[in-house]
């Protein structure tokens, strides 16, 4: 790869001046200079660096890990090959059916479980699948069924259109909506069970990003549960990101954090840990949001991303799991509220000569990879005392460095305050990413459509001069 490589220690210091003239280019090497700098390999990263690199520009991607993907993340497991972090999608989401569709993907569909256990009042109770859909469709009906709720979330592609009605609504909680509508008891069970996957304690969870999911699922009960884990790629999500990295054609520098941006009016200068700089004529930001901590901006970021930043936008304490299990008797799928049981999902993911691999999601940290597989199989007892734990792989995302969270989960004030703002160029910086997407905040569309937009919009400074 013929990186631009302005120089090691020292060049930042004098970068603004050296990047002040617009009309010179930002090279100092015989090859073709850097037209746009694309930090991070996430799906939003990859989509802006493929798509300013089939229009025409030369783009260099630099990813702090050793691969590719960021939160999306692939593993083998009993000699297969498993998703270990951003996994399933459904083809309502357009973004990412797109991308599927193009690359001509194979999808797999996740088994569907004869019964369920949902935990209620600190024990797991066993449900035919027609009592959960009866409990989950009074339910959801009670929690949305509100005219001035849905109201506010009228266009869920352009939030802010809603203004003081979206704000309204996001000073408000899942939880209190959730008092305000008073349900059976085991029916509150079971709703709270699903909403664990907002990915932090209900009473933080802003309602207003929850009526977006809602939104986006029609106000319907069967469009709203397909947008839970229903598809996931035979080949993993990393046949996807290879095929856009491929297509795309861009250059990729891995084991490059970067940890500092200056931005001037004719371009940007970007370091990376180990004091290399490269010069460019735009920059897309597509790590997590939780990641712009560790990266120092000249000038400094706008007070709503200096905000986001220390408040954080995705789930603080996700760790999810691939679960090599014997001795099941049939499809699992289980779900309980966040913070009593250690796992709030666990649920087959496929089976295989030898026993079953699970998904398994613990939303509030209460079990991590680095418990073992001894307190692992434990859990899963809890539900199935049949259980045989025989491998796993997963992730404490709130620990890895370059995460910091898993999936997206916004808190109180985030949507009105951040999503459709985030994303707005600043000067010849976009940024990019699921947490902030415009219309599926959270989810791998999500990324998909937040690095689009970016790519157009670096496109469009880039054409200016």
């Amino acid at each position: 790869m013929g990186g631009m490589v302005v120089g090691r220690r020292g060049v930042i210091a004098g970068g603004v001046g050296l990047l002040a003239g617009a009309s010179a280019r930002p090279t100092v090497a015989a090859d073709r200079p850097i037209d746009v700098l694309v930090i991070g390999g996430g799906l939003a990263g990859l989509i802006a660096a493929r798509d300013l690199a089939k229009d025409g520009h030369r783009v260099l991607m630099l990813e702090a890990r050793p691969r590719l993907g960021g939160r999306v993340a692939w593993d083998q497991l009993a000699g297969q090959a498993v998703d270990s972090g951003g996994t399933w999608f459904h083809w309502h989401q357009a973004a990412i059916w797109r991308e599927v569709q193009c690359y001509e993907l194979e999808v797999v569909e996740r088994p569907v479980a004869d019964r369920y256990f949902i935990g209620v009042g600190g024990a797991f109770r066993a449900m035919t699948p027609e009592e959960l859909d009866g409990r989950l469709r009074r339910g959801l009906a009670a929690f949305w069924g509100d005219p001035a709720l849905q109201a506010a979330l009228a266009t869920p592609f352009a939030v802010q259109a809603s203004g003081d009605r979206l704000a309204a609504l996001d000073r408000m909680s899942v939880e209190d909506r959730l008092r305000a509508i008073r349900l059976d008891p085991v029916d509150d069970s079971a709703l709270r069970a699903i909403f664990s996957d907002f990915g932090r304690p209900l009473d933080q969870v802003s309602l207003a990003w929850a009526m977006q999911r809602m939104a986006n699922g029609l106000w319907t009960y069967e469009s709203f549960m397909a947008l839970f884990a229903v598809y996931r790629l035979r080949g993993t999500m990393r046949a996807l990101c290879e095929a856009i990295r491929a297509d795309g054609g861009f250059d990729l520098r891995l084991d490059a954090p970067v940890t500092q941006v200056v931005q001037g009016a004719g371009g940007v200068l970007v370091r990376t840990a180990d004091g290399t700089a490269f010069a460019a004529r735009a920059a897309v930001v597509a790590t997590p949001v939780e990641a712009w901590r560790a990266i120092r901006f000249s000038p400094e970021l706008p007070a709503d991303h200096r905000q986001a930043a220390a408040e954080g936008m995705a789930a603080p304490r996700l760790c999810n799991f691939i679960l090599h299990v014997r001795g099941l008797p049939g499809v699992v799928n289980s779900f309980a509220p966040a913070g009593i049981e250690p796992f709030e999902f666990t649920f087959t993911h496929s089976t295989i000569d030898d026993g079953q691999l699970l998904s398994a999601y613990a939303m509030e940290g209460a079990i991590g990879v680095r418990d073992g597989a001894a307190r692992l199989e434990t859990a899963l007892r809890r539900f199935v005392p049949e259980a045989r734990l025989a491998g796993f792989v997963g992730h404490d995302w709130g620990r890895e460095p370059f995460s910091l969270g898993g999936s997206g989960s916004l808190k109180l004030g985030q949507m009105a305050r951040f999503v459709d703002r985030l994303d707005r160029p600043i000067g010849r910086l976009c940024f990019a990413g699921a947490d902030f997407a415009p219309q599926f905040a959270g989810f791998l569309t999500g990324a998909i459509e937040s690095g689009a937009r970016a790519a157009r919009r670096i496109g469009g400074i880039l054409g200016r001069g």
